[in-house]
């Protein structure tokens, strides 16, 4: 506990920056933040403050301080800096993986009591170390565009669940689901991928949802409205890309019974076979709904018997059944029968014969 309260001590400075009037031209004003744990327990920072050259080109100023819990972050910052080091328009904040596994409370904590700090602010898992995946440059408008734009991108059309910092204090700080956060992941190139999903359970990460998982998961919590999955169908591929989704969710606590509804609209974009035919098409449709099916009985199974509740089981039982008890619920988890069904509907297909 003392541990907890020297840290949240020290990120305050961090994250509430000066209260003195500063002109912009004349502040290195940070806009991403990354926080780690070294091996012999000390804090490792970095931040990053984009400016622009005469010709508008995007440069990040980076500042990097690895310093014991009880020192005082923002003179550490600054003596690195020829202007006050600021956090006023902070977008992004990665946590290191060490971070991540050993508990992110303080963090957590400190950052949701600040009425400085964006609600909107993105939280990403390192998957690689911290300062690896900071110290690089990302497209043209400085990295926290980049890796905001790359959130907002796989949020929207992709497979990651809606997030941001007010999404995660909600679920992280309730005890009835389990929060998370997407991972980044550097690739040569100067660019990066979200390579999962990290779940957390009573403040660790504790389960990393792989990237072919992630389009099964986002069902549990959120909804599609893009993004593709690959079916098989004899030797050739199919790639299917949803259009509309939705889910419907029924708790029965006398009998433990969690069923899923999931219903997709969607569309063929690439078939590898020489000609889709009505048939063909009827057999993408079948496969899809078993695999559907399978693989999200699968992460639900996993989810069970490790002890973790990312979706909320827990909580729509609660929800629907007036008697709920909380009691027995952690015995009673291991026993909930879980039953999925998916309805897919073809409307059309784009792929060139």
């Amino acid at each position: 506990m003392k541990c907890r309260m020297l840290l949240l001590f020290l990120l305050l400075p961090l994250l509430t920056g000066c209260v003195q009037t500063k002109i912009i031209d004349e502040v290195n004003l940070a806009t991403v933040a990354g926080i780690d744990y070294t091996e012999d327990d000390q804090l490792h920072l970095v931040t990053l403050s984009t400016h622009y050259t005469p010709d508008k080109e995007a440069v990040d100023d980076y500042f990097e301080v690895i310093m014991s819990k009880n020192d005082d972050t923002e003179n550490q910052l600054n003596r690195q800096s020829s202007e006050p080091v600021l956090i006023g328009d902070l977008d992004i904040i990665v946590l290191g993986k060490k971070a991540a596994e050993e508990g992110v409370f303080p963090i957590i904590d400190t950052l949701q009591r600040n009425p400085a700090v964006g609600s909107r602010l993105f939280l990403v898992v390192s998957e690689g170390p911290m300062t690896e995946l900071l110290k690089e440059s990302y497209g043209t408008q400085g990295n926290a565009t980049y890796i905001s734009k790359l959130i907002e991108h796989n949020m929207k059309e992709r497979d990651v669940p809606e997030t941001n910092l007010h999404l995660f204090v909600s679920d992280f700080f309730q005890k009835r689901k389990g929060a998370y956060l997407p991972i980044l992941k550097k690739l040569p190139g100067r660019h990066l991928e979200v390579s999962g999903l990290a779940l957390f359970h009573d403040e660790k990460m504790v389960y990393t949802v792989p990237e072919k998982d992630m389009f099964y998961f986002k069902i549990f919590v959120d909804k599609h409205t893009d993004g593709n999955l690959p079916v098989k169908i004899d030797k050739e591929m199919a790639v299917v890309s949803n259009i509309k989704s939705h889910t419907m969710i029924n708790a029965d606590y006398n009998n433990l019974t969690f069923e899923i509804d999931f219903q997709l609209k969607g569309i063929i974009k690439q078939y590898t076979g020489k000609k889709l035919e009505t048939e063909i098409i009827e057999r993408i449709k079948d496969s899809m709904e078993r695999k559907i099916e399978k693989e999200s009985l699968r992460l639900l199974k996993e989810f069970q018997d490790m002890g973790i509740d990312p979706i909320g089981v827990e909580r729509k039982f609660k929800q629907q059944n007036r008697n709920f008890d909380q009691e027995k619920w952690k015995d009673q988890y291991k026993d909930v029968t879980f039953k999925f069904k998916s309805v897919i509907q073809i409307l059309e297909s784009e792929t060139l014969e």
